[in-house]
């Protein structure tokens, strides 16, 4: 016996030095459990796995793998099962083709995927589950979810905690946040303009689940932007100008889409002088970083390393060297408890003043000026409380937009009676078009759009380019079982994986052991309240 182990241990070392480290990972186990002392048991791959139907309103469509990744992993030796779903953007023949199960029973499987939140009576005893959990923050309304994931010992992993040794995610939808985001926006502009008294070219740009593909909805962009360097902006709007927030995947894939239009790229500095003299024939963008607003309270100089770590010792000085200037607000950065907000309330009663109107513009009859520079915000980061203080609640695809009227703190329409609990379907109901546009791009305020799925928009698109990002580490994941204890496993994994693990065995895990303090102090300020 002893002698077979040897032999297994030293052909396992020498495919250790034959092959990159991440092969090993798939491959090399055996010499793994040998190293670390780990039972069989406890390090075997799980031979079957399940994507499960999402649960999360009407609009979610995505999935985190596509049929053609499910194509590739059953030739790899792994039984697929897919819950049926006729919402889903790709259909079950499609899976079913590519070598899947469709199947209601998930009970087979110790890996299950999905996009969104899983619903309570959707959680399996001792399973792992990979999703976007939305628990890091404490968020109140999937506290529920945590303790039941807890309760039944599973193992979650989320995907929003999957980083690279800089910290940066390495499994998102960024990119098809973005894009979506700022399509919606450009379309939430023309009917803003147009209940202003303006016809623009934006008009003819339409909310981006109405395109079959991205290339699509870029195509009515140029459109649009063909007329807008033809001069057929109403000048009495004056120069547009929009900043763009960070410059991760969310709001690199904004900017695709902006770069449609013509238009010229500026420094920060220079909005006030365009805003002054640039023209209506092209569209004018900025995009901020954060060494651009946040200045340490003592030194007025900005060290990312000490923002990192001491994000309460910075002010931002977005509302007063910036914002005055912006037309439109394409919002996509994280924003960590502690850190200066972007805008607060009063920096947008300032903002949205009539102090704030355009100046050097024609205006007359029928040529009304605009009443504050200041038209729309996209908040793609979708964080209620977060960096833009006034946005308190998400909107979503069927009510998109809201107007916030800063002086008496009104959003139009409110969202929350609107937006059904989580598990149940968003509707307008009692609403017709002609209502909900008058409450919504009629009257004083400035436009907001800040939907939380921004990449159901566009979901096989989402669905292709996530699952790409995912493929390279679902093989670590299935050498999860959460019947284990995590520590005499967590060898099997690389630390993006590993460290993506909140809970698991009935308890969280060291590194977010501090949900518990935070829901804590959460509670204790609501009981204050």
């Amino acid at each position: 016996m002893w002698t077979v182990r040897l032999e297994q241990l030293a052909r396992g070392t020498t495919f250790l030095t034959q092959h990159r480290h991440n092969t090993w990972l798939q491959h090399g186990s055996s010499t793994l459990r040998l190293l670390c002392g780990v039972s069989r048991n406890s390090s075997r791959d799980c031979s079957v796995m399940a994507i499960r139907r999402e649960d999360g309103g009407q609009w979610e469509r995505r999935a985190p793998l596509s049929p053609a990744h499910v194509k590739k992993i059953v030739r790899k030796g792994v039984k697929v099962l897919v819950q049926p779903s006729n919402r889903r953007a790709y259909p079950m023949q499609e899976y079913e083709k590519a070598g899947a199960v469709i199947t209601e029973d998930l009970s087979e499987a110790c890996l299950i995927m999905g996009v969104k939140q899983v619903p309570i009576s959707g959680l399996l005893p001792e399973k792992t589950y990979a999703f976007f959990s939305h628990t890091i923050k404490a968020q109140e309304a999937n506290m529920a979810m945590l303790d039941t994931i807890l309760d039944r010992k599973i193992r979650l992993i989320d995907f929003e905690k999957m980083t690279d040794e800089r910290g940066k995610r390495v499994v998102k939808f960024g990119r098809f946040s973005g894009a979506p985001g700022m399509i919606n926006i450009l379309h939430g502009m023309g009917l803003r303009f147009l209940a202003l008294g303006h016809h623009t070219p934006f008009m003819h740009i339409a909310q981006s689940h109405n395109y079959r593909n991205s290339e699509m909805a870029r195509q009515a962009v140029r459109d649009c932007g063909y007329e807008i360097a033809l001069g057929l902006m109403p000048q009495s709007i004056g120069p547009l100008t929009f900043v763009f927030t960070g410059s991760g995947n969310v709001s690199q894939g904004a900017q695709e889409i902006f770069n449609e239009l013509p238009h010229e790229y500026i420094h920060p500095e220079d909005l006030k002088e365009v805003c002054e003299t640039g023209d209506t024939s092209r569209c004018y963008a900025t995009v901020l970083s954060r060494k651009h607003h946040l200045k340490n309270k003592d030194t007025g100089v900005f060290s990312a390393e000490e923002y990192d770590t001491h994000p309460e010792r910075y002010i931002s000085t977005f509302a007063q060297e910036y914002a005055p200037y912006v037309s439109c607000l394409v919002n996509g950065i994280y924003w960590p408890p502690n850190a200066p907000r972007l805008l607060t309330f009063s920096d947008l009663q300032h903002l949205l003043s009539p102090d704030m109107a355009p100046k050097h513009v024609p205006e007359g009859p029928g040529m009304p000026r605009l009443p504050h520079r200041l038209v729309a915000v996209c908040d793609i980061s979708a964080d209620p409380g977060g960096s833009l203080e006034f946005m308190t609640e998400c909107t979503s695809i069927d009510v998109p937009f809201i107007l916030y009227d800063a002086e008496h703190h009104i959003l139009r329409p409110r969202t929350s009676s609107l937006i059904t609990p989580y598990g149940r379907p968003a509707t307008l109901a009692d609403q017709d078009s002609s209502e909900y546009m008058s409450r919504s791009f009629a009257g004083d305020g400035v436009l907001v759009c800040s939907i939380d799925n921004f990449p159901a928009q566009l979901p096989r698109e989402a669905t292709d380019y996530f699952g790409n990002l995912l493929i390279p580490y679902l093989w670590q994941m299935l050498k999860s079982r959460a019947d284990v204890p995590f520590e005499e496993q967590e060898k099997l994994f690389s630390p993006t994986v590993s460290g993506a693990v909140i809970a698991s065995n009935g308890r969280l895990t060291p590194r977010f052991e501090y949900i518990s303090e935070l829901r804590a102090q959460k509670q204790k300020k609501q009981a204050k309240a």
